[in-house]
């Protein structure tokens, strides 16, 4: 657990080092799409393959859970994440996409604006995110980037928290037996 710690204090210094709305929603949304990826690995059953091959299922893209929308859904049917949680991370997909996709991004204008208003509002009346504000922002008013940097990283603090809790599922045992004859 303390190594977690560490690690997550050495992404979050990352995280805060950047200045700018555009690559911070994309190295955010990274770090968040590789906690879903982590999430799943450890809720699922072992892959089928060999220990040097890609995971089929999680890890090819096009592949049924290789990209981030995917990633996302599955959490919310398996129960992973609640619907706000759910909904969060849906809207800081839109706003990856935008970010990534869009010759012009600007997180003031429409629909960015709206949908940044909107994750916000599914995160900002978490006690978790009230915790990563305390311990990264002196200020009790943050700036714009600040918002952005404390909603990225309290996205990624529960997702690292359900890694942590996550026990793989044992399977189902009796549809293993059933014969064709």
């Amino acid at each position: 657990m303390a190594k977690n710690t560490e690690l997550f204090d050495a992404f979050a210094e990352e995280l805060l080092t950047e200045r700018a709305v555009r690559p911070l929603v994309i190295i955010g949304a990274s770090k968040i799409d590789t906690l879903l990826l982590e999430v799943l690995r450890g809720f699922l059953l072992p892959k089928t393959g060999g220990p040097k091959e890609p995971d089929e299922l999680l890890e090819r893209d096009p592949g049924p859970l290789g990209t981030f929308s995917s990633r996302i859904k599955i959490c919310r049917r398996l129960g992973l994440v609640d619907p706000t949680f759910h909904f969060a991370l849906e809207k800081l997909r839109a706003l990856r996409n935008a970010s990534a996709h869009s010759l012009l991004f600007d997180d003031a204008k429409s629909p960015v604006r709206e949908h940044f208003a909107e994750f916000r509002k599914s995160m900002a009346s978490r006690n978790s995110y009230k915790l990563i504000k305390e311990r990264y922002f002196e200020e009790s008013t943050l700036s714009r980037i600040e918002e952005w940097q404390c909603l990225l990283l309290t996205v990624c603090a529960l997702l690292e928290a359900i890694r942590e809790k996550v026990k793989q599922t044992p399977g189902n045992k009796r549809a293993m037996r059933i014969s064709a004859g």
